[in-house]
C-alpha cells in the first residue's frame, strides 16, 4: 500500500506544506463540539444519559448489543436526509465501520470474490484524481485500476470494463466541491451500462455549509459507505457505516464487532448539530486559514473550498515543486488542493494544535497576518 501513496506524502512536501499551516493529506478537524461531546458521554452527562452507555456494554450474553447500531443508522437516515435522496427501504442491511474505509476495503474485497466465482475479469474505476484509498485498496487485493478524466464523465459508460466497480465521493475528494453532473452521470451509468456497479462514498456529507442533494436511489448503486471522521472531527473514533441492498458477508461480523463508544458519540453528535451546521459555524475561520495559508505558500487565489477542511485554487505548471504535488483532477479541471486544518485548529483554538499553534502565531505575528 505504501508503494500508492501520494507525492504529497513525502517528507519534504509534508515539511513544506506544514510550514504554511497546511497538509497535502486530508485531515479531520477536531472542533471544540467534538470534544465537548465526547466529554458528556464518557462522564455520564446528558448525551450519556440519553445513550445508555454503561448499560450498552453490561450482559453481553443477553444479546441485546447486537441491534444497537440501528438507531445510529435511523440517526444518520434523519440527519443527512436534507442531502442524501434515497428509499432506505431499498438498503435494509446497515453495518457499522471503522470509518469509511473498513467498508470500502471489504465491498471491494466482496467484489473480487464475486468476479472469481462468476467468472469475469475484475476492475476497479474511478475519476482521475479521486480518494487515494480507492487505489490504495484496490492494490492490496489485486485489483486493476483504471482512471477516466472527469471532464469526459460522459464517456465513461463507453469505455468502462464490463461489469467493472466505480466508486466515487460527493461531495468530491477531487476539489472539495459538490460534482454538479454527479446525478447525470450516475443515471446515463444506469441506463448505458448497468453491468457497472456505482459506489458512492458519502464522507464529505455534513462538510458543506450550503444545501445540495445527492440521490442515490438508482439500481446500479447497491452500496454506498458514510464515516464521521471529517465532518465531525472523528477520524480516531473509527465511526461510520455501510448501507446495502442485499446482505454482505464480511460486514455481518461487524454487528457484534463495533465499537458502542464511537457509535454513541457520532449518534450525539448528528442530535446536536445538523447536517450543514457546523462547516456553516467554522466559515470564517476556513476563509481565515485560506488567506494565511496563501500568503505563506504565495499563492494569492487561494480560496475556501465547498468542504469545509480545504482550500483550493487554480493549478499551474509553473508552481513549485511541492505545490505541484498537491495537484489534483485531470488536465483540464487540474487545481491546487490543500487541507488547511493545521491553521483551523490554531485559529479556532489554539489548544487544538498545541504543539503546531505557537509556531504559526509567531509566523503569522511577524508577517502581519494576524
Amino acid at each position: 500500500m505504501s508503494d500508492h501513496l501520494p507525492s504529497y506524502s513525502q517528507g519534504d512536501v509534508k515539511q513544506a506544506l506544514f510550514a504554511a499551516g497546511a497538509s497535502g493529506t486530508i485531515y479531520s478537524l477536531v472542533m471544540p463540539e467534538s470534544e465537548a461531546m465526547l466529554a458528556a458521554v464518557m462522564d455520564g452527562g446528558t448525551a450519556g444519559r440519553e445513550a445508555g452507555l454503561f448499560d450498552h456494554y453490561r450482559e453481553a450474553w443477553t444479546q441485546k448489543q447486537d441491534t444497537l447500531h440501528e438507531s445510529y443508522f435511523e440517526r444518520w437516515i434523519a440527519w443527512s436526509s436534507p442531502v442524501v435522496k434515497f428509499d432506505a427501504t431499498a438498503f435494509p442491511h446497515h453495518y457499522p465501520t471503522a470509518g469509511a474505509s473498513e467498508g470500502i476495503f471489504k465491498l471491494m474485497a466482496e467484489y473480487a470474490a464475486s468476479a472469481q466465482r462468476r467468472g469475469f475479469e475484475p476492475s476497479i474505476h474511478i475519476f482521475d484524481g479521486e480518494y487515494e484509498g480507492f487505489s490504495a485498496y484496490a492494490a492490496s487485493l489485486g485489483l486493476p485500476l483504471r482512471r477516466h478524466a472527469r471532464s469526459d464523465w460522459q464517456a465513461v459508460s463507453e469505455f468502462a470494463d464490463r461489469h467493472a466497480q466505480f466508486w466515487i465521493s460527493q461531495p468530491s475528494a477531487i476539489d472539495g466541491a459538490v460534482w454538479p453532473h454527479f446525478d447525470a452521470f450516475a443515471r446515463e451509468l444506469a441506463e448505458m451500462r448497468p453491468d457497472i456497479a456505482l459506489v458512492p462514498d458519502l464522507t464529505y456529507v455534513g462538510n458543506v455549509a450550503r444545501a445540495f442533494e445527492v440521490a442515490i436511489d438508482l439500481p446500479n448503486v447497491a452500496h454506498f459507505v458514510f464515516s464521521h471522521s471529517k465532518p465531525f472531527g472523528g477520524y480516531y473514533h473509527r465511526v461510520g457505516g455501510v448501507f446495502a441492498r442485499e446482505e454482505c458477508p464480511s460486514l455481518v461480523g461487524n454487528k457484534w464487532f463495533k465499537n458502542l463508544l464511537s457509535l454513541a458519540w457520532g449518534s450525539a453528535m448528528m442530535d446536536h448539530f445538523s447536517v450543514h451546521e457546523l462547516p456553516s459555524r467554522y466559515a470564517e475561520a476556513q476563509a481565515e486559514a485560506a488567506r494565511r495559508i496563501g500568503h505563506c505558500l504565495g499563492i494569492a487565489a487561494l480560496a475556501p473550498a465547498q468542504v469545509n477542511l480545504l482550500v483550493t485554487a487554480p493549478a499551474s505548471a509553473g508552481d513549485a515543486p511541492f505545490i505541484q504535488a498537491v495537484h489534483r483532477g485531470c488536465e483540464d479541471e487540474r487545481i491546487i488542493r490543500i487541507c488547511a486544518t493545521p491553521s483551523m485548529a490554531a485559529l479556532i483554538d489554539p489548544k487544538l494544535a498545541a504543539s503546531t499553534a505557537p509556531r504559526l502565531l509567531a509566523r503569522w505575528q511577524a508577517e502581519g497576518l494576524t
